[in-house]
Protein backbone atom coordinates (compact mmCIF):
# COMPACT_ATOMS: atom_id res chain seq x y z
CA UNK A 1 0.00 0.00 0.00
CA UNK A 2 1.60 3.85 -0.89
CA UNK A 3 0.10 6.81 1.08
CA UNK A 4 0.53 10.07 -0.84
CA UNK A 5 -0.13 13.30 0.15
CA UNK A 6 -1.45 15.91 -2.18
CA UNK A 7 -2.80 19.38 -2.38
CA UNK A 8 -6.80 19.54 -3.15
CA UNK A 9 -7.92 19.57 -6.73
CA UNK A 10 -4.69 17.03 -7.76
CA UNK A 11 -6.03 14.85 -10.26
CA UNK A 12 -4.94 11.20 -9.23
CA UNK A 13 -5.58 9.25 -12.66
CA UNK A 14 -5.92 5.31 -11.63
CA UNK A 15 -4.61 2.72 -14.28
CA UNK A 16 -6.27 -1.33 -14.55
CA UNK A 17 -3.39 -2.20 -12.30
CA UNK A 18 -4.23 -0.39 -9.28
CA UNK A 19 -7.13 1.22 -7.08
CA UNK A 20 -6.94 4.63 -6.02
CA UNK A 21 -9.32 6.32 -3.69
CA UNK A 22 -9.40 10.35 -3.10
CA UNK A 23 -9.77 11.26 0.85
CA UNK A 24 -9.96 15.32 1.41
CA UNK A 25 -9.56 16.30 4.59
CA UNK A 26 -9.56 20.33 5.04
CA UNK A 27 -6.47 21.51 2.11
CA UNK A 28 -4.52 18.00 1.93
CA UNK A 29 -6.09 15.17 0.03
CA UNK A 30 -4.46 11.45 1.00
CA UNK A 31 -4.40 9.08 -1.75
CA UNK A 32 -4.10 5.28 -0.74
CA UNK A 33 -2.99 3.37 -4.04
CA UNK A 34 -2.97 -0.66 -3.62
CA UNK A 35 -2.40 -3.00 -6.45
CA UNK A 36 -5.89 -3.97 -7.67
CA UNK A 37 -6.12 -7.90 -7.14
CA UNK A 38 -6.26 -10.33 -10.40
CA UNK A 39 -8.22 -13.38 -10.21
CA UNK A 40 -6.69 -16.93 -11.54
CA UNK A 41 -8.24 -17.09 -14.50
CA UNK A 42 -7.36 -13.33 -15.71
CA UNK A 43 -3.59 -14.60 -15.04
CA UNK A 44 -3.27 -17.87 -16.22
CA UNK A 45 -4.30 -17.74 -20.57
CA UNK A 46 -6.74 -20.70 -21.75
CA UNK A 47 -3.59 -22.17 -23.18
CA UNK A 48 -2.39 -22.62 -19.54
CA UNK A 49 -5.18 -24.71 -18.75
CA UNK A 50 -3.97 -27.60 -16.05
CA UNK A 51 -6.04 -30.33 -17.41
CA UNK A 52 -5.03 -29.51 -21.12
CA UNK A 53 -1.14 -29.24 -19.72
CA UNK A 54 -1.69 -32.99 -17.73
CA UNK A 55 -3.71 -34.70 -21.38
CA UNK A 56 -0.50 -33.07 -23.52
CA UNK A 57 1.76 -34.63 -20.93
CA UNK A 58 0.13 -37.87 -20.64
CA UNK A 59 -0.21 -38.33 -24.54
CA UNK A 60 3.67 -37.50 -24.76
CA UNK A 61 4.21 -40.08 -22.00
CA UNK A 62 2.92 -42.96 -24.02
CA UNK A 63 3.95 -42.18 -27.51
CA UNK A 64 7.61 -42.10 -25.98
CA UNK A 65 6.70 -45.41 -23.96
CA UNK A 66 5.40 -46.91 -27.24
CA UNK A 67 8.58 -45.58 -28.72
CA UNK A 68 11.20 -47.04 -26.17
CA UNK A 69 9.16 -50.59 -26.33
CA UNK A 70 9.15 -50.84 -30.48
CA UNK A 71 12.93 -49.80 -29.79
CA UNK A 72 13.74 -52.12 -27.04
CA UNK A 73 12.04 -55.50 -28.73
CA UNK A 74 15.05 -55.25 -31.52
CA UNK A 75 17.89 -55.16 -28.85
CA UNK A 76 19.90 -58.01 -28.40
CA UNK A 77 18.77 -60.72 -25.71
CA UNK A 78 21.07 -61.33 -23.13
CA UNK A 79 20.84 -64.80 -21.24
CA UNK A 80 22.96 -65.13 -17.95
CA UNK A 81 23.30 -68.15 -16.53
CA UNK A 82 24.57 -69.03 -13.20
CA UNK A 83 24.69 -72.47 -11.11
CA UNK A 84 25.67 -72.48 -7.48
CA UNK A 85 23.71 -73.66 -4.77
CA UNK A 86 22.38 -70.83 -2.24
CA UNK A 87 20.28 -71.28 1.14
CA UNK A 88 16.93 -71.21 2.00
CA UNK A 89 15.44 -67.78 1.31
CA UNK A 90 18.40 -66.36 -0.71
CA UNK A 91 18.02 -65.45 -4.37
CA UNK A 92 21.09 -63.85 -7.12
CA UNK A 93 20.02 -60.82 -8.65
CA UNK A 94 22.22 -59.47 -11.61
CA UNK A 95 23.07 -55.69 -11.12
CA UNK A 96 24.36 -54.08 -13.97
CA UNK A 97 24.94 -50.27 -14.94
CA UNK A 98 22.15 -50.26 -17.75
CA UNK A 99 18.90 -49.29 -16.28
CA UNK A 100 17.35 -52.50 -17.14
CA UNK A 101 19.95 -54.26 -14.67
CA UNK A 102 19.30 -51.68 -11.66
CA UNK A 103 21.55 -49.29 -12.47
CA UNK A 104 23.74 -50.80 -10.10
CA UNK A 105 21.15 -50.75 -7.41
CA UNK A 106 20.05 -54.23 -6.05
CA UNK A 107 16.67 -52.92 -4.82
CA UNK A 108 15.56 -52.52 -8.46
CA UNK A 109 17.60 -55.24 -10.32
CA UNK A 110 16.05 -58.11 -12.22
CA UNK A 111 15.39 -61.46 -9.79
CA UNK A 112 17.00 -64.20 -11.54
CA UNK A 113 15.11 -67.67 -11.45
CA UNK A 114 15.97 -70.85 -10.19
CA UNK A 115 15.39 -74.13 -12.48
CA UNK A 116 16.32 -78.16 -11.23
CA UNK A 117 20.41 -78.61 -10.42
CA UNK A 118 20.20 -75.65 -8.81
CA UNK A 119 21.23 -73.13 -12.23
CA UNK A 120 20.09 -69.76 -12.13
CA UNK A 121 19.14 -67.53 -15.17
CA UNK A 122 18.11 -64.36 -16.39
CA UNK A 123 17.10 -62.93 -19.95
CA UNK A 124 17.39 -59.25 -20.79
CA UNK A 125 17.03 -57.42 -23.92
CA UNK A 126 19.62 -54.56 -23.86
CA UNK A 127 21.38 -51.96 -26.36
CA UNK A 128 23.81 -52.64 -27.62
CA UNK A 129 27.22 -51.49 -26.05
CA UNK A 130 29.34 -52.14 -22.78
CA UNK A 131 28.37 -52.51 -19.63
CA UNK A 132 29.57 -52.96 -16.10
CA UNK A 133 27.64 -55.73 -14.09
CA UNK A 134 28.14 -57.81 -11.04
CA UNK A 135 26.34 -61.00 -9.29
CA UNK A 136 24.79 -60.07 -6.43
CA UNK A 137 23.08 -62.67 -3.62
CA UNK A 138 20.04 -61.29 -1.70
CA UNK A 139 19.98 -63.13 1.84
CA UNK A 140 16.44 -63.57 3.61
CA UNK A 141 16.70 -61.01 5.38
CA UNK A 142 17.03 -58.07 2.65
CA UNK A 143 20.91 -57.74 3.15
CA UNK A 144 22.71 -58.10 -0.24
CA UNK A 145 26.13 -59.52 -0.50
CA UNK A 146 28.20 -58.54 -3.87
CA UNK A 147 30.64 -60.93 -5.33
CA UNK A 148 34.14 -60.20 -4.86
CA UNK A 149 36.14 -58.60 -7.27
CA UNK A 150 36.56 -56.02 -9.80
CA UNK A 151 33.33 -55.38 -12.16
CA UNK A 152 32.42 -58.12 -15.15
CA UNK A 153 32.28 -56.24 -18.76
CA UNK A 154 29.62 -57.49 -21.02
CA UNK A 155 30.32 -56.41 -24.34
CA UNK A 156 26.43 -56.55 -26.72
CA UNK A 157 27.74 -56.25 -30.14
CA UNK A 158 25.45 -53.83 -32.85
CA UNK A 159 23.56 -56.29 -35.05
CA UNK A 160 23.46 -59.40 -32.86
CA UNK A 161 20.20 -61.53 -31.87
CA UNK A 162 21.42 -62.57 -28.65
CA UNK A 163 24.24 -63.25 -26.50
CA UNK A 164 25.17 -65.78 -23.72
CA UNK A 165 26.76 -65.06 -20.39
CA UNK A 166 27.81 -67.84 -17.95
CA UNK A 167 28.85 -66.64 -14.42
CA UNK A 168 31.64 -68.75 -12.65
CA UNK A 169 34.09 -68.63 -9.94
CA UNK A 170 31.69 -66.55 -7.79
CA UNK A 171 33.49 -65.42 -4.79
CA UNK A 172 32.17 -63.22 -1.91
CA UNK A 173 34.78 -60.89 0.85
CA UNK A 174 36.28 -62.84 3.71
CA UNK A 175 35.37 -66.36 1.66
Amino acid sequence: MILQQRATGVRVASSRRSTVRVCAQAQVATTTVRPAVRTIEQEVPAELDVDALYKRLEARSKALIQLEEKEASSYPKVKFTLKQKVGLGECWKIVGMCPELGRMKPEVAPYMQWSNGDVWTLEAKLRPGSYEFKAVLRKPDGSYLWEDGKDRVLEVPFGSSGKSVELTNIKFPGA
